[in-house]
């Protein structure tokens, strides 16, 4: 996204060419004349902000009752970032002229910087009043909501600047970026396409475009992009920053490194962004006290950090791999405060995802009784095996060491479950899944397998396909009405390993996730899931097969073998290469990303000990699990 206060200094040069300032009947006949104007529009264009604050407040006051001086003054201030004097002038500037609409957009801008985004949108909104036309104040506004949280309304904001302005770059960067939040990956590259076709040297464009094609696993573009980004911007922080993120979260450690030292190269080592992310290198080398030093030099609140929240998570784990645990439960509460503060946090109910668990807990544990039988006739489709448990149980290394056999492919946390769920489209009750025909499950079936078809790949032909969700256990009773004859895994963790480790990690929020973000709140979470999950077992006939992480980290092989052979295969010894095969795979879209990649380790296990005094309000609740579980 484009710099507020660089278009507000264009802005601002823009209307050092004009004659003469719209002015109210009070304001004085003496204006400074064109030249002078554009005087102070030539040091905008030499970046010569301090001189512009000079020239201009000596202009004001031999011009006081001209209102553009001060607008041109505070676009050079917040040039400056001296935020309150820009505010200052801006407000001065409106005082002489109150239908200066230009300057309520410059005084949304500045509002803006200061995350002050109702007062922000408050300016807009006069500005587009007094001038409707005004392409900027919409664009801006969109901004503003769009920090909001308010997605849809910024969409509108950025499309209606663009009807007024077809060809405005910023807004179709702008639109691409709201879009992309939406999750509309396809609409959001081909608007930050359009602003590039516009202006090709369009840096914030690139840097978007590179974020969306990332997100819609297009690596390879992705990185095309961030490069071009700081190619024309050679000291562009986040260009460089996304890019090593990219690297980082594929683990290609070596290019990592090399682009890390190429931001710091053009950068400077002093940017908090890039301390950052040599913090980040230094622990996945297993530098843990480097890490840590690196850590200690970024001033957090005032930092330029895409995001704290990923400052207190590598902060967090660094301290818990150092012993540290009193730091590392502090740093993983404030990543979680941040997150929760966050508008994209604020819009989402945590309770509803744990209503509907419970509702569908309360039709399972009546009297009804499931009418359906296991076999399945006139069914081309094998049906699939399913990889359930709770978040953070160990399913992605599971899921790793599965996709090494040969004859297994993994699909990795796709909604094929949802999109089922969705085309059902009443409540998951026994009663309502008993009234489902022969024919309707196998509409449903065909549902499932067409979503599923969008996510297959070439290698994944003739394999057995394993479905990898493991929230999905809280829809197994749909599951088995649809697959009655399909196995299930279940990935089980110490309860209190389990929660622990959901509060500590960063997850991609949903109604499901949002519930991570307090201990307690993890804890009622897992109980919830767990007791519909026994609703199921008490009702159906599962065929399921129960791996403890605990017992796959202390014996692979010994683990593996039963499961294989449950899943009708033989065993082959390439599971043993799990990392190869993680290596290989790119990018892994879970918080697991970077540990799967490293040789089986013990360290997690029992983790929960060495916070026992943060658990121990959570512990009742989680107890009867731990003993169901034979933990």
């Amino acid at each position: 996204m484009a710099n507020y206060f660089e278009r507000v200094l264009l802005k601002a040069k823009k209307q050092a060419k004009v004659k003469s300032p719209r002015t109210s009947a009070t304001v004085s006949r003496a204006t400074p004349s064109r030249d002078q104007l554009e005087s102070l529009a030539a040091l905008y264009s030499q970046g010569r902000l301090t001189e512009v604050v000079k020239l201009s407040t000596s202009m004001a006051a031999e011009f006081p009752n001209t209102p553009i001086i001060y607008n041109i003054l505070g676009a050079a201030n917040a040039g400056l970032h001296n935020l309150e004097a820009a505010i200052a002038s801006f407000k001065k500037a409106l005082q002489i002229n109150p239908e200066y609409a230009e300057a309520h957009n410059s005084l949304g801008i500045a509002l803006q910087s200061q995350g002050r985004f109702d007062e922000a949108i408050a300016s807009h909104e006069k500005a587009l009043q007094i001038k409707p036309s005004l392409v900027e104040a919409h664009n801006n506004r969109g901004a503003a909501l769009k920090h909001q949280g308010r997605l849809d309304e910024a969409i509108a904001s950025f499309r209606k600047a663009l009807e007024i302005a077809p060809r405005f770059a910023e807004s179709y960067s702008n639109l691409g970026a709201a879009l992309k939040d939406q999750g509309r990956l396809t609409e959001a590259i081909s608007n930050f396409s359009m602003a590039l076709q516009i202006n090709p040297l369009f840096t914030e464009a690139h840097n978007g475009l590179g974020i969306a094609l990332q997100e819609q696993g297009r690596p390879f573009e992705a990185i095309t992009s961030f490069s071009r980004a700081f190619q024309i911007k050679p000291d562009y922080v986040e260009a460089h920053s996304n890019l090593c993120g990219l690297y980082e979260k594929q683990n290609n450690l070596e290019e990592f490194e090399k682009a890390v030292k190429k931001a710091a190269l053009n950068c400077g080592e002093g940017n908090s962004e890039i301390i950052f992310r040599l913090a980040q290198l230094a622990s996945r080398k297993n530098q843990i006290k480097d890490a840590m030093d690196h850590l200690d030099k970024v001033q957090v609140e005032k930092s330029q950090l895409s995001s704290n929240v990923a400052y207190f998570s590598l902060r967090g784990k660094i301290c818990d791999k150092l012993g540290r645990f009193e730091e590392a439960f502090s740093a993983f509460g404030k990543q979680n405060e941040l997150t929760r503060a966050s508008a994209e946090a604020k819009k989402i109910d945590a309770e509803r995802y744990l209503n509907s668990v419970q509702s569908r807990k309360k039709s399972w544990i009546t009297d009804v009784k499931p009418n359906w039988a296991k076999p399945v006739t006139g069914m081309d489709q094998i049906s699939p095996i399913f990889l359930i448990g709770f978040p953070r149980s160990g399913t992605t290394l599971l899921d790793t060491i599965l996709r090494s056999h040969p004859e297994i492919s993994v699909i990795e946390e796709k909604p094929m479950v949802k999109v089922m769920g969705r085309a059902f489209g009443k409540k998951q009750t026994v009663q309502n899944l008993n009234e489902l025909s022969a024919a309707d499950v196998r509409s449903l079936r065909n549902t499932y397998f067409e979503e599923l078809t969008m996510h297959l790949g070439q290698d994944d032909d003739g394999k057995l396909l394993v479905d990898k969700f493991p929230l999905n256990i809280a829809h197994v009773g749909l599951i088995h009405r649809v697959f009655p004859d399909a196995k299930f895994i279940l990935a089980l963790r110490h309860p209190c390993d389990c929660v622990l480790s959901c509060f500590m990690q960063t997850f991609k929020l949903n109604e499901a996730m949002v519930n991570f973000l307090g201990l307690e709140q993890s804890a009622r979470c897992y109980a919830e899931v767990m007791e519909l999950w026994s609703a199921y077992r008490h009702k159906l006939d599962i065929d399921v097969h129960v791996v403890k992480y605990e017992d796959l980290v202390q014996d692979l092989e010994g683990t593996c073998k039963p499961l294989i052979a449950f899943l009708g295969l033989a065993w082959a010894d390439n599971l043993h290469n799990y990392q190869k095969t993680a290596l290989e795979r790119g990018r892994i879209h879970t918080p697991s990303y970077n540990q799967v990649v490293q040789p089986l380790y013990k360290r997690a296990s029992g983790r929960w000990t060495n916070y026992r005094k943060q658990m121990e309000p959570v512990l009742p609740v989680l107890q009867p699990w731990i003993e169901a579980f034979d933990y």
